[in-house]
């Protein structure tokens, strides 16, 4: 598995709705929408890794 912006914005978006369902507050930031933001997001970036071991 490699690490793409695609899956980093999908786990970001999970983090976001994990603790949106165990009810943490941040103050004026809202993790649900949050969370929806960043799952659009990964489907709009193209799903190239980010950074590659070996260069050729």
């Amino acid at each position: 598995m490699t690490l793409t912006l695609r899956t980093l914005l999908l786990l970001i978006a999970v983090i976001c709705f994990v603790l949106a369902a165990i009810g943490l507050d941040l103050g004026t930031i809202s993790l649900l929408p949050l969370g929806l933001a960043f799952f659009a997001g990964a489907f709009l970036v193209p799903d190239t890794a980010l950074a590659s071991g070996r260069r050729r």
